[in-house]
């Protein structure tokens, strides 16, 4: 009986530390439905665009994206793989950035959006450098989804 006493402590341990690394918060809508496609595709395309942000898409910032979905929006990597390549598509200027920001503000709570932010700096900061453009960008889109300046550097810092 010690053994299975044992293994069922661990597996319950491994449990709620995955439980922890999941974190699921832009995973319902501001109503808690299911974030849709289109939600899941706003948040993206911003993530890719701060990827972009210092003109080389590099794989620390790609990682970053993938457990971000992963973490955020409780996908599978072939999921996230097909919600890249869709968000990559239509992608400004395929599609406004205001749109974007416009989306996620009306659908997300205020919370959601701190989060939001603080996922976008995760992958700003993958790299280890912080160019300016990708500051501005940063500070841009917290106030596009209706972030003030201190809610913005609050998400900045508790990533």
């Amino acid at each position: 009986m010690w053994l299975l006493d044992k293994v069922s402590e661990f597996l319950r341990e491994r449990n709620e530390a995955l439980a922890r690394d999941r974190n699921d918060a832009l995973a319902r809508d501001r109503t808690g439905a299911q974030a849709d496609l289109e939600l899941q595709a706003a948040t993206t395309i911003l993530l890719i665009e701060a990827a972009y942000g210092d003109t080389e898409y590099l794989w620390r910032e790609h990682r970053a994206i993938l457990k971000g979905l992963e973490r955020e929006f409780g996908l599978g990597r072939k999921e996230i793989l097909e919600l890249l390549g869709r968000a990559n598509e239509i992608r400004p200027p395929v599609v406004k950035l205001a749109d974007v920001t416009d989306v996620l503000r009306e659908r997300y709570t205020p919370e959601q959006r701190r989060e939001l932010v603080r996922l976008l700096w995760s992958v700003i900061e993958a790299d280890g450098i912080v160019e300016e453009w990708e500051e501005s960008f940063a500070d841009h889109v917290a106030r596009a989804v209706g972030l003030g300046a201190e809610e913005a550097r609050s998400a900045r810092r508790t990533r």
